[in-house]
Formats: structure tokens, sequence, C-alpha cells
């Protein structure tokens, strides 16, 4: 009998995971949702490509109570990684949509508040 191993087990060691909290304004989440997929998904592709980034998921409320509507998870390989996202960010953003990342992120403000960032390493692992 084969067991699977738990996540911490799995993730590779030094990763390290940025989780964005999101509530969409009122009326706004198919609007919020399509800007992510429209903008953000891109640029982060394009870091994901470059090694910038491991992963990404953006994940929308499917119903349920709670304050958060959203979900961004962004995995990086390691904390440097993390580091140099901001300006890293520009650059994709430049490559893929032609305009800087405020240019092209500026309506976000107009669709969501960010309620918290939070950051993750692997459990049981010293970073």
């Amino acid at each position: 009998m084969t067991l699977a191993l738990p996540l911490a087990g799995q993730a590779p060691p030094g990763h390290v995971y940025w989780a964005g909290f999101y509530q969409a304004l009122p009326g706004k989440a198919a609007a919020y949702n399509k800007a992510l997929t429209d903008i953000a998904d891109p640029v982060l592709d394009e870091l994901v490509r470059r090694k910038l980034m491991v992963s990404h998921v953006q994940l929308a409320q499917y119903s349920g109570a709670g304050e958060n509507t959203n979900l961004v998870i962004l995995e990086f390989p390691n904390w440097a990684a993390l580091d140099s996202y901001e300006a890293k960010l520009d650059e994709a953003c430049q490559a893929v949509l032609r305009k800087p990342w405020s240019e092209a992120a500026a309506g976000f403000a107009e669709l969501r508040r960010l309620l918290r960032i939070e950051i993750y390493t692997p459990a049981g692992r010293r970073q």
C-alpha cells in the first residue's frame, strides 16, 4: 500500500507563497474576474515563462459567506524572487501588454479592495 505524501512534503524546498485576499466591490465581481483574466493572467503567465515565478492561481468564491471574494496565490522559487516581484511585474507587463503594470491595473481599484496579504512557506521546513 502506497501512502501519498502530505502537501508540505510535496512542496519544493525554498518555495515561497504569496496570498492576496480581495473583496470585489458590490456589483463588480464579474468585471473584476474579467480583469484578472484579461490583464493579470497574461502578465503572471509571462513571469512563469521567464521562470521568475513558479505558478499562480486566481480563485473566485463560488458561493457562501465571508468577506473574501477572490484569492490570489503566487508561488515563487525563493525569497529573492518574491523580493524582485514588483520590478519584474512591470517588465512582464511591458512585454505582454505594452504598458506599465500601474497603467494596466489602474482600474482594479474601482473593482475590488485588498483585505490582506499573507506569505507562506512549506510547513516543517526551515527557510
